[in-house]
């Protein structure tokens, strides 16, 4: 009998809950293995805030009779994104099952609020391949592993925090090999050890252990090309779910060739070069999705502009094909100024970009190593508007150097090039490893971090700002950018935005604005929880900063 795998991704929160309470209360519990949390709360805070008032303004009387209605209806009627499954569980079912091994497909989500689903998984189940790349932290790892193990499995970590984790590794009961690297070349030798009791590390591999757990790294690719690699199977997806798909996840390279400073994407799959399939090996891949009636490509990749030259050479095969695939990728600025790049990208199919603005002032963007300049990015969004790309802006507030007018300065970058979507999250230093965080780089900013304590938003502070200022000042770009209509706030709108209509955007904006200015009752709610909070996470900083030399500068 073949060995029966359970395929496990996600994240504790996750696009399929619809119920805010759940959800909150999910979250508590992953705050119970923590310490110096209160700065994740009030950002917690203040974004349940947003969307229990559009929650509550979308049941009202007012919206009833509201002239945006319909609109609004139209883009809530749209199927989210959210309810396709993760890339990696297709990616690694295609693996097992071309190993042979029986496949069931879950997520930490549904596992954890169906009990009955949970032990009926697991009690028919040899092994479990546990993705982490969705968890936060090992305050949320943790206690989702242990709710996986058994017994009579194994149980399989691999994924993004399973390489940030490794190099410090001191052990888990939960935990029966920590895996590292490619999965497309780490899945044949753990195959290889379900089977038979040893494990082999793979060819271009090494085997190490740490904390008592095992673990094995893939190596790297010979070349920089990935056309070697297997595709992931949709149809295995659509068999294990018993439904079709009208969208699928790409993911086309591995690694990034630009260093961002607040970054880990570059440093991932143990590996630091930037590797790629070519422009035909994606045109054949898409155009097998859509034989098999798939009508939307996300491309997952850190950068699916780069290479430009891959970028053109795709886009052309696509309409040379005639290809029907609508598509949505990470962009960067720079590649977008390029207005003849941009309106091949839409004549190709590619309708949505995902820009990181990330900063409008060029003092910011120095600092975090973009090589983009604030210029750049606003000919970006100005050429998006021109060729009718939809645009979706990432914006970091806090980052060493920043300061109240330099947050002024990305709003006046934004409201001079509106974007269709933006998102505006805080600093944070929860990423171990990345460049901002090298003792080096903090001395040269000034910037002084919490470490060795488990939180999910270590606290920080440098000469222009402190995480007790940071949540405020989001919260007072977002309010800023929704009411002078610059664009959707991405938090409220995530779940409708594959069918995003331009021709809706005014009425879009109408309704933000009124979420924003109505509900009295539960603003008033808030604004007492948030001093509650604001004072706690005060006093918190004021404290480890104050006598805890364990604070790094």
């Amino acid at each position: 009998m073949s060995p029966r795998v359970l395929v496990v991704t996600g994240g504790l929160v996750s696009a399929e809950d619809t119920d805010l309470l759940e959800a909150l209360r999910k979250q508590i519990a992953a705050l119970r293995g923590s310490e110096a949390v209160w700065l994740d709360l009030q950002i917690k805070l203040h974004a349940a805030e947003r969307l229990l008032a559009a929650d509550r303004h979308r049941r009202s009387r007012a919206f009833q009779i509201a002239p945006y209605r319909a609109a609004v209806e139209r883009f809530d009627g749209h199927a989210p994104i959210g309810e396709i499954p993760e890339l990696t569980e297709v990616a690694l079912a295609t693996l097992l099952e071309r190993e042979g091994f029986e496949v069931e497909c879950t997520t930490y989500s549904k596992l954890h609020a169906d009990a009955a689903l949970r032990e009926r998984l697991l009690a028919r189940t040899d092994a479990v391949f546990a993705s982490t790349t969705l968890l936060h932290d090992r305050a949320e790892m943790d206690p989702m592993l242990a709710m996986l193990k058994r017994p009579h499995n194994k149980v399989v970590a691999g994924g993004a925090l399973a390489s940030m984790l490794h190099a410090t590794w001191d052990g888990s009961s939960a935990i029966d090999l920590l895996a590292v690297g490619y999965g497309e070349m780490l899945v044949p030798a753990i195959a290889q050890w379900l089977r038979t009791g040893e494990l082999v590390a793979p060819e271009r591999g090494r085997l190490e252990e740490r904390g008592g757990t095992p673990i094995v790294f893939s190596g790297v690719p010979e070349g920089r090309v990935l056309d070697a690699l297997p595709a992931p199977d949709w149809r295995i997806a659509e068999r294990v779910h018993g439904r079709r798909f009208r969208m699928a996840h790409y993911e086309s390279v591995r690694g990034c060739p630009y260093r961002c400073a607040f970054c880990n994407y570059p440093y991932l799959f143990d590996d630091t070069k930037f590797r790629y399939r070519s422009a035909e090996r994606i045109d054949a891949d898409w155009a097998a999705l859509e034989a098999q009636g798939i009508e939307y490509v996300s491309c997952l990749d850190s950068l699916f502009t780069m290479p430009r030259k891959r970028l053109q050479e795709l886009c052309r095969r696509l309409i040379a094909r005639g290809s029907r695939l609508k598509w949505i990728c990470y962009a960067r600025a720079d590649d977008l100024c390029d207005l003849p790049t941009a309106q091949l990208m839409k004549d190709a199919g590619c309708v949505q970009v995902q820009i990181g603005v990330e900063s409008g002032s060029d003092v910011i963007l120095k600092n975090m190593n973009k090589a983009c300049t604030a210029d750049e990015n606003r000919r970006a969004l100005i050429n998006c508007r021109k060729v009718g790309l939809t645009s979706l802006v990432t914006v970091i507030v806090g980052f060493p150097g920043e300061t109240r007018e330099t947050v002024d300065e990305t709003y006046a970058l934004l409201a001079s090039a509106p974007p269709d979507v933006f998102y505006v999250v805080a600093f944070s230093t929860w990423v171990e490893g990345v460049p901002i965080l090298k003792d080096e780089t903090k001395k040269k900013h000034g910037l002084v971090t919490l470490s060795g304590v488990p939180s999910p938003a270590p606290y920080w502070r440098h000469p222009g700002m402190s995480c007790t200022e940071v949540s405020h000042e989001v919260k007072r770009l977002n309010e800023k950018l929704i009411e002078s209509r610059v664009g959707l706030e991405g938090f409220l709108f995530y779940r409708g935005l594959l069918g995003y209509d331009p021709a809706d955007r005014e009425a879009l904006l109408d309704f933000q604005r009124d979420v924003m200015r109505g509900q009295p009752i539960l603003r008033g709610l808030v604004r007492g929880l948030d001093a509650f909070v604001h004072r706690q996470l005060v006093r918190d900083v004021e404290a480890r900063l104050g006598a805890a030399r364990a604070m790094s500068a």
